[in-house]
């Protein structure tokens, strides 16, 4: 398997998350390979993790760690203009294989994130894209995100968090949080897969793994239907979640596989293969 979406550093207020204490979660859960993200939005945790640090963990472990990296789109002068193509190029030549996650505390389609998707979209960066109601803002149904998709066709767009995963379902209500129950028809998540190529999802945190345990049979439907769409990850960012382990995603795919909920072809797209073709991981 691999892990799309993991953090190592300090995040929270809670320990420093070793590099090792990562690579021992991945080693008893039979991961081979994780990607992992910085954080430099401050919007996103409490402390910063630079994607020079990311960039020196991977070189320390070439063979288990894959880089990504992140830019505030406020950088110099906080607009359209800053040359975020040379920095995200910059960080490609490095071995930068994504950009993530896309977590700002501005709308999804700002200009600012639309020079970077742009940028994303020349230089062959898929982005992983956080929603709520603070970071890379949207309305119920998607709109923003809808446009952006559209408009930078070239650019995988990865969709991630709870402003995104609440919308699977119709009736998403974004006061209720993580919703929970039947899926209703005409969930902006399920209309944006159908309508759209350059459209993905990973299926990391809790909004990921209650979207699709929240119905079931909706859940494994949508696994097999999307199955060319959707990337394993868990979004360890916090030690606790490795010490008490409270990380159900690799449990639940291979439970659903086991059990004939899903096909051996969705699992393995979804566990890895996905990974290695959107990513061009070796």
């Amino acid at each position: 398997m691999i892990d799309i979406h993991c953090h190592c550093g300090k995040l929270y207020f809670d320990p420093f998350i070793e590099p090792e204490l990562v690579l021992s979660w991945m080693d008893a859960n039979d991961v081979r390979k994780a990607a992992l993200h910085p954080i430099e939005n401050p919007e996103e945790t409490a402390y910063y993790v630079t994607t020079w640090y990311i960039l020196e963990v991977a070189e320390q472990y070439p063979d288990r760690f894959i880089p990504f990296m992140n830019v505030d789109p406020r950088r110099l002068q906080s607009d359209a203009s800053v040359p975020f193509h040379r920095i995200i190029e910059e960080y490609k030549q490095r071995g930068c294989k994504g950009f993530g996650e896309c977590m700002s505390g501005l709308y999804t389609d700002d200009p600012r994130l639309q020079a970077i998707y742009e940028a994303c979209g020349k230089l062959d960066i898929p982005i992983i894209f956080h929603q709520d109601s603070l970071r890379t803002r949207d309305e119920v149904g998607l709109p923003r995100f809808e446009k952006m998709i559209r408009k930078f066709k070239d650019t995988v767009f990865i969709g991630h968090g709870p402003g995104f995963w609440g919308n699977i379902s119709g009736d998403y209500d974004p006061q209720a949080g993580n919703n929970t129950g039947p899926v209703a028809a005409g969930g902006g998540v399920v209309r944006i897969f159908e309508r759209y190529e350059n459209a993905y999802a990973d299926i990391s945190a809790g909004s990921g793994y209650n979207a699709l345990t929240r119905d079931p049979e909706f859940g494994y439907d949508f696994m097999e239907r999307f199955q060319d769409k959707l990337f394993f990850g868990t979004d360890i960012c916090h030690t606790s979640q490795i010490e008490q382990d409270k990380i159900e995603h690799a449990r639940f795919l291979r439970a659903a596989l086991a059990d004939g909920k899903i096909s051996q072809e969705c699992f393995d797209k979804i566990a890895e293969g996905n990974a290695l073709r959107v990513f061009d991981i070796e």
